[in-house]
């Protein structure tokens, strides 16, 4: 019997030593479960379908939006992710993003609807005096084909898909914005502080009415491979303003985007000499710029660069107008070798 007991633990350590060989084996193959370090998987996550959101009707998403939000937030940060499908979001309550929260919407097979507003003035996504948020993927589709309100000058026309405010460390990634009543997207200060440390990265404004993006006050913003396009419907219609009432818009980089048909003009500066705006240290490069009526228009402002970039099919010349343009550099040729 002592002997049958020896000989079946030496088996069992067989056996065990086995498994734990496989397992390391495993561990070690790609796609299993040791593929490196992984600190995604320490951060909390929820699908915003697993907490109410359907996707497959007109029914409003939006609680179901702000509760995966608030829930991950309550956690200390995490990550919303969206199925495919069409979320119809009410643009007067608007997703109220949250610090250390990010919104996975992998594609532009998930959809973000506006449902039509009497409103002149909203947000189908805000970012309100947040820091660490991001916005990836996904299609945002406003309601200016289906607005109820009538149309009229100033408050009227501020419909916006994406609106930056007095946040810091924000990244918008692969998001494709269109129809809003106003502007695609803007970059705005809170009362008590400006936007700080903004990223837009493959982001597309495409047909919205007003505005494909607006920037009032930020403070290190970055615009890099998007594109701006078919700006249409009220003034200005640019495919970026910049252009503050009374803050200032500073260290600002725009590169590597397309502006194209826009009924406006395709990149404008404009600190007006009846505000207290500021617009200071931009740079514009290795853009195209087409099929607009200028293609930079440039109006009292500081250390502007805006060269090295391609421009065909401009309305008016010359093709970048400036005046009052302190320590600028500006191209003077159409296409630069």
């Amino acid at each position: 019997m002592k002997k049958m007991n020896n000989r079946f633990s030496a088996m069992g350590y067989i056996v065990l030593s086995f498994c734990a060989a496989a397992f390391l084996m495993a561990c070690s193959r790609p796609g299993t479960v040791d593929e490196g370090p992984q600190p995604d998987l320490l951060i909390p996550e929820i699908w915003v379908n697993d907490v109410g959101a359907i996707g497959s009707d007109t029914l409003n998403d939006t609680w179901a939006f702000q509760k995966a939000i608030d829930s991950m937030a309550g956690l200390g940060g995490g990550v919303v992710r969206v199925r495919t499908g069409k979320y119809y979001i009410d643009v007067d309550t608007s997703i109220k993003m949250k610090s250390n929260v990010t919104l996975y919407m992998y594609d532009t097979t998930r959809k973000l609807i506006a449902k039509p507003t009497y409103s002149g003035k909203y947000h189908v996504i805000l970012v309100d005096t947040a820091h660490a948020v991001k916005i990836m993927g996904g299609m945002i589709i406003g309601e200016r084909d289906i607005h109820l309100g009538g149309t009229c000058p100033g408050k009227c026309e501020q419909g916006y898909g994406i609106a930056i405010k007095g946040s810091n460390n924000v990244k918008v990634t692969r998001t494709h914005i269109t129809k809003c009543w106003g502007d695609g997207m803007i970059v705005s200060g809170s009362p008590t502080a400006a936007s700080t440390n903004v990223t837009l990265k493959r982001v597309v404004c495409d047909g919205n009415r007003r505005q494909g993006m607006s920037i009032f006050r930020v403070n290190g913003l970055v615009i890099d491979s998007c594109a701006f396009l078919n700006t249409a419907g009220t003034a200005p219609q640019d495919g970026i303003d910049i252009e503050p009432d009374k803050d200032t818009a500073q260290n600002i980089t725009i590169t590597n985007c397309e502006f194209g048909y826009n009924a406006g003009n395709g990149i404008e500066m404009n600190a007006k000499l009846t505000t207290t705006a500021v617009i200071k240290d931009i740079t514009v490069q290795y853009n195209t710029i087409h099929h607009s009526k200028y293609a930079g228009y440039i109006q009292h402002t500081e250390n502007v660069v805006f060269d090295n970039n391609t421009f065909r099919n401009i309305q008016y010349g010359p093709h970048l107008k400036a005046n009052d343009c302190t320590g600028c550099t500006l191209q003077t040729t159409d296409d630069p070798e």
